[in-house]
């Protein structure tokens, strides 16, 4: 089940990486007077008023609306709380095109200011909500690691084994944690992904390795091409005291800055260049097999960016991967193409549709799994993985389908009376298969425990889907 949610919330991730990669154009208008008007709410103040008082100062701001949106909403985390903080982003990413094209980003940003010390951080840690793809949580984890950064603090066994062992009964919870450390920790080793990498290895539990390995790998792609929205990046646009201590890892404006400025040789680590367009399947092609899963779960993010959105060219990059790692690829491309097709299920359907005619049905069908996994990771809720699975064409490819929403309904549902109520949602002739998945049925995969630390094998990495905003153009 955990590594099916790694790929799912991989799968997120690459959707906000690729969402920040989608061209944004804000409504034309001239240029305020004044960004933000002064307060007239309160903390008890609806999120709806809120969102009002800050688009209205936002919309047409001389900087963006991205960076004044980020700082108005740290504004409210002292007075309202980071959960009012998230309704308020909720409100406007469903109103504003260019603000859910950022909110993944923005709920990092918010997680890392929200972040306070290592005592209160599992509390913070749990305030937040599920939506934007778990952003927030993210960015309370790297909040941690970069404040232990700071300090220097030595990053141990024990450190990474006790982050995420308050949140260990909850699976999604447990999961977003060992995945915000995989971001925390290339931050932490100034974008050194091998260093990461070994730093995950240090935790005790192989569900926290391999989610760990999965934030490592997206932030070695945000750190390549979307620098503004790495934690130094949300530092030098928020400008505030809770996230001071990350800009001293900010980029040159240049972008210089996929090695490790002479740590890692100082640490006998070679250089590390964190992409190279000229080899699409690099890094995964020079790092270590055990890495390697999580890795080609994100390749498709580097490569649709390279390509702009060549579906076809991108699934060839798939197929030329290691037989073991095609599956891991393919999801993962399904997932971003949730973010390209801007979460059209029909669009996303046909696009993977389209990967079958250049690879093959199986393929087409990791395709599927992959945006299934990723629909309910961005709301946390499984319905919206069968209706996107009713859509879908074919026996076959709905009974994987309804079963990988089901073995990703085992880590957002607790009791089996709601997850077999949820799977009664799906077509009758597929609920079976539903309830195979979320381990309602004797006949469920014996290998795969119905829950505690193993998460059925086969679910996806849950990155959001990489974009792009204008900035990014």
């Amino acid at each position: 089940m955990y590594r099916g949610l790694v790929r799912a919330v991989m799968a997120a991730c690459a959707v906000a990486l690729t969402a920040a990669c989608q061209p944004v154009r804000p409504s034309p208008g001239p240029e305020p007077a004044a960004p933000l008007a002064a307060r007239e709410w309160t903390a008890q103040s609806p999120a709806p008023e809120i969102a009002a008082w800050a688009w209205q100062g936002c919309q047409r701001a001389s900087g963006g609306a991205g960076p004044c949106v980020e700082r108005a909403l740290v504004s409210l985390i002292d007075q309202a709380g980071v959960g009012k903080s998230m309704e308020v982003l909720d409100t406007l990413a469903g109103r504003e095109p260019v603000v859910k094209a950022l909110a993944h980003s923005l709920a990092h940003g918010l997680g890392i200011s929200a972040y306070r010390s290592p005592e209160t951080v599992a509390q913070t840690f749990a305030g937040c909500p599920a939506s934007q793809m778990s952003g927030c949580y993210h960015g309370v984890v790297q909040g941690y690691f970069l404040d232990l950064g700071a300090k220097g603090q030595s990053i141990d066994r024990t450190v990474l084994d006790g982050l995420c062992a308050p949140h260990g009964d909850q699976p999604f919870l447990y999961f977003q944690c060992a995945h915000g450390m995989g971001h925390g920790l290339v931050t932490v080793h100034q974008n050194h992904l091998p260093m990461a990498l070994e730093a995950c290895d240090q935790a005790s539990d192989a569900v926290v390795r391999e989610s760990c390995y999965g934030g490592a790998f997206m932030e070695n792609i945000v750190n390549a091409l979307h620098p503004h929205h790495t934690a130094a990046g949300h530092a030098q646009t928020q400008g505030g005291e809770h996230v001071q201590h990350a800009s001293a890892d900010a980029h040159p404006a240049d972008g210089s800055h996929d090695a490790h400025a002479g740590h890692g040789a100082a640490s006998g680590h070679s250089e590390w260049k964190a992409l190279d367009p000229a080899d699409p399947r690099y890094p995964c092609s020079v790092v270590e097999e055990k890495y390697q899963s999580a890795c080609y779960n994100m390749q498709s993010s580097p490569v649709m960016q390279w390509t702009q959105g060549d579906l076809e060219a991108t699934a060839r990059m798939c197929a030329g991967a290691p037989e073991g790692m095609r599956l891991a690829c393919f999801s993962g491309l399904g997932r971003e193409l949730t973010a390209w097709m801007a979460q059209d299920h029909g669009r996303s359907i046909e696009a993977c549709r389209r990967v079958g005619m250049v690879t093959g049905s199986r393929e087409q069908s990791w395709c599927l799994v992959g945006a299934a996994e990723t629909l309910i990771n961005q709301t946390a809720d499984a319905r919206d993985g069968i209706r996107f699975c009713r859509a879908v064409d074919g026996a076959e490819a709905k009974r994987e389908c309804y079963e990988a929403a089901g073995r990703f309904m085992r880590s957002l549902v607790a009791t089996p009376e709601g997850r077999a109520e949820q799977c009664a949602l799906a077509e009758p002739e597929h609920v079976a298969s539903c309830r195979q998945g979320a381990g309602l049925d004797s006949s469920a995969s014996g290998d795969r425990p119905a829950a505690g630390r193993q998460l059925a094998s086969g679910q996806a990495d849950l990155h959001p889907p990489i974009h792009r905003s204008t900035s990014d153009r």
